[in-house]
């Protein structure tokens, strides 16, 4: 007899095979932003009211692992409608703007969009959602050692209660195809973390990595995130289901739920009516303009990486590239300057989006930060360091306030 796992294998193996002729429209986008909230004094705050609130309006939000964070996501749109997303986004900002005095009874409580909470208090037990899935993570946690960043320790359950992250799905035509977008999506992932670290002030303090999210998360998940640990690119998405199959169960014995909680950089998720690929190495960006310029880039590359069979950059080096942008930014190094790698990625990027007919709206974006060799996350700590006056709370609060305007009126940092 079969076990559990062992079976759905072979019915997932069925199911692609059944599908290999599949034709999807390629590059449907939606996405997930995940964000978190803090009052005046710079303290964490139950997202529940917000949720309520929001509940059964146009726009689709949820709970977190954290009782201060909440989920916003978008339905998947076609690849030339992408425009639509900015107003999606702008919208959703409008309207949480209204929702947030409505649910606090007019009290000032601020959404924060930077990858990691500013606060310290969320370091501090009952944090956590109390909701079954969360619970039984926390409990798998709280065995787990402490995480230490800069000689801070943090408990390991904790983490997740003040990490945020953007997630982008691209659903492939078919499952070869969805297995190849994962394979080239590898080669830019230490890139998008150069660009769009947004995480440096996390828990009361400013940080020396470059994206301070990533290092705690993959010390907090016990290698449960991180880079795929696959051996070897995929041949299809057969490889992909073995490879979910190979890692240890830590708090489920169903696939589609190993196959949700594996939090890498990038993922396959088989749908009963579609293929597609999450990224979630990106810090949630503070604008709508900043988000768009990421679907660009990786909708762009992709589009003519795969077109034109681009040769796939061996996995150790990734690896490498991906730890060094971690640490460094853009002074990170593995075999090549991280700078002329985003570059030529970029320009890769644009040329695919007019092979699609797609107009480059939003890419500008990334180009400013390539240029001034910068990043939302150190724009943040340069205002920790200018604003900072001995009070935590109050230079936080200052700080998210400056963000909170720029992400209401949709001015990308730069």
């Amino acid at each position: 007899m079969l076990g559990i796992l062992e079976k759905q294998r072979q019915e997932l193996r069925d199911k692609v095979h059944r599908d290999s002729d599949k034709i999807d429209e390629t590059f449907k986008v939606g996405v997930e932003i995940e964000g978190c909230l803090l009052d005046k004094n710079g303290h964490p705050v139950d997202a529940e009211p917000l949720i309520k609130e929001l509940e059964g309006s146009t726009c689709e939000i949820d709970y977190e692992y954290g009782r201060s964070q909440f989920e916003f996501k978008t339905l998947p749109v076609g690849m030339d409608n992408l425009e639509y997303l900015n107003i999606v986004f702008e919208q959703f900002i409008e309207n949480l703007d209204k929702s947030l005095k409505r649910a606090y009874n007019g009290n000032e409580v601020i959404p924060v969009f930077l990858g990691g909470n500013p606060s310290p208090e969320i370091m501090k037990e009952g944090w956590i959602t109390d909701k079954p899935r969360y619970n039984k993570l926390a409990s798998w946690q709280n065995k787990l050692p402490d995480v230490e960043i800069d000689g801070n320790k943090f408990g390991a359950a904790h983490v997740a209660t003040a990490i945020q992250g953007f997630h982008l799905h691209l659903q492939g035509k078919n499952p070869q195809n969805t297995a190849t977008m994962f394979n080239h999506i590898l080669n830019i992932l230490p890139s998008a973390i150069v660009l769009g670290a947004n995480s440096r002030l996390f828990a009361g303090r400013v940080y020396s990595l470059h994206e301070p999210r990533i290092h705690l998360y993959d010390q907090s998940e016990q290698q449960n995130s991180g880079f795929p640990a696959i051996p070897r690119y995929l041949e299809g998405i057969e490889n992909y289901i073995d490879y979910i199959l190979s890692r240890e169960q830590n708090i489920t014995k169903d696939y589609f739920t190993l196959e949700k909680e594996r939090h890498d950089d990038a993922r396959i998720r088989i749908g009963p009516d579609s293929y597609r690929v999450e990224t979630r190495i990106m810090s949630v960006q503070p604008t709508s303009k900043s988000l768009m310029a990421m679907a660009e880039f990786f909708i762009g590359y992709l589009s003519r990486a795969i077109h034109e069979e681009r040769e796939l950059r061996p996995l150790s080096t990734l690896r490498e590239e991906r730890t060094a942008s971690v640490q460094y930014g853009f002074s990170a190094k593995s075999h090549f300057n991280m700078t002329d790698i985003i570059r030529s990625q970029l320009d890769f990027a644009r040329k695919g989006l007019y092979d699609l007919g797609i107009n480059v709206g939003f890419l500008n974006i990334l180009d400013k930060r390539l240029e001034n060799r910068t990043s939302p996350g150190e724009y943040v700590a340069r205002m920790w360091s200018e604003k900072f006056n001995g009070s935590v709370c109050e230079t936080i609060y200052e700080i998210i306030s400056d963000i909170w305007q720029k992400t209401r009126e949709n001015q990308p940092i730069t």
